[in-house]
């Protein structure tokens, strides 16, 4: 079963039963860095026995040897997910889990727990919007766990919760509940894309608008809910892939109504649309993913800059329910949004996604590293887009790579 459907599963054996996974203090071992002031920090899940253990661990070598846990690292257990904000990483406690911990560095060079804060629930998207700021979004699993939505702003430096806000989920739930996909910050206002998405059958009956609720910062009071009829919903469930800002503050909009990543239907092709800076309002922008890619829907998207977007994007030209939640046969891609082109990364392999979690891909000055698994193992990619061709570098010993960042 891949990594999608189990989460699904254990999703719904949670909202049928109220089964709360626990995992305090106690079931967390740091133990001493060995290598100080390795750049490169990834988290390894290693899957044995139905059980996910995650091990952060640091690096300084992308492209020889492997990669592995073997006495260094932060060992943790339950199920988490990585954000980076500033020189820190975050890891978000779900399925149950409410905590958020932060890693740093120490002054040798060695990876450390820096603290840690506790929300009332699992947040749906937690993802950094100042210099000094993250935003998480609290969201109940269904209308009969509650009818708040909750923003918590969070210092970067000291990991306090700084201000907590709620609003009422009403305007988002007319249709079904909604499922919260991504965040931006542009212009003293915050961008949230989301879904309808029945939360008992899992069906998504409504997959031909964008949808995407502004709020102004700070106060978070809610503005406006922009929607679009060019395409369908944005981005996918829990891969928090629906929005992304440039170095201008335009935001774009990734929409693929992919069955093979959530979608229980799709009824308008995958697509790009634009949000100009600050603004309330999509302008004339509209790139057919799907139809300059030959039928294709991208399913995990990464911003490099100058318009340039690295991809995994789904091999099969047809979609059909035996797919869903499958995150399958993808391959590598280079997208350009502004000449509305898509471009195949040599040397890749094509390959099965981690499914219903967050990108786990670096962009490191030039190249973009990503982590690829196929039968012979986990290796990781360094990829040039400005050529779109790969080179196979280190190997790594884990069952996925959760989380992967640059820690200077």
């Amino acid at each position: 079963m891949n990594t999608l459907r189990k989460i699904r599963s254990l999703l719904s054996m949670a909202l049928m039963l109220g089964f709360v996974l626990s995992c305090g203090k106690d079931d967390e071992t740091v133990t001493p860095d060995n290598d100080s002031y390795e750049p490169y920090v990834i988290s390894l899940g290693v899957t044995a026995s139905g059980t996910t253990t995650y091990y952060v661990v640091s690096t300084n070598d992308l492209m020889t040897g492997t990669i592995n846990a073997e006495g260094k690292g932060i060992e943790q257990n339950g199920y988490y997910d990585y954000e980076q904000g500033n020189q820190t990483v975050f890891c978000i406690g779900g399925l149950g889990l409410t905590d958020v911990k932060g890693i740093t560095r120490d002054a040798d060079g060695a990876l450390q727990q820096q603290g840690s804060f506790v929300l009332d629930q699992s947040p749906k998207i937690f993802t950094q919007i100042t210099s000094q700021e993250m935003l998480a979004v609290e969201l109940p699993d269904n209308e009969n766990s509650g009818d708040q939505l909750t923003f918590y702003s969070v210092d970067i430096n000291s990991l306090a919760i700084t201000r907590k806000v709620r609003t009422d989920i009403q305007p988002f739930a007319l249709l079904d509940w909604p499922s919260v996909t991504g965040l931006s910050f542009s212009e003293n206002r915050v961008y949230m894309t989301y879904f309808p998405m029945n939360q008992t059958s899992w069906e998504t009956r409504y997959t031909d608008t964008t949808y995407v609720a502004v709020f102004t910062y700070p106060d978070m009071v809610m503005e406006t809910v922009m929607k679009d009829t060019r395409t369908g919903p944005a981005g996918s469930w829990n891969a928090y892939n629906g929005i992304f800002k440039t170095e201008s503050g335009d935001m774009y909009i990734m929409s693929n109504s992919a069955i093979a990543n959530g979608f229980s239907q799709g009824t308008k092709n995958a697509a790009f649309l634009r949000i100009p800076k600050g603004t309330t309002r999509f302008d004339d922008y509209y790139f057919d993913f799907e139809t300059a890619s030959g039928g294709l829907k991208p399913a995990h998207v990464k911003y490099l800059g100058n318009g340039l977007v690295f991809a995994e994007v789904s091999t099969l030209t047809v979609q059909t329910l035996d797919d869903r939640w499958s995150d399958k046969s993808l391959k590598s891609c280079i997208i350009d949004l502004n000449s509305k082109t898509v471009r195949d990364v040599g040397g890749v392999p094509v390959h099965n996604g981690n499914g219903g979690r967050r990108f786990a891909v670096l962009a490191d000055d030039d190249y973009v590293y990503n982590p690829v698994t196929t039968e012979e193992g986990t290796y990781i990619y360094r990829i040039d887009p400005r050529t779109a061709t790969a080179t196979k570098g280190a190997k790594v010993s884990a069952t996925f790579i959760a989380g992967f960042f640059k820690l200077d």
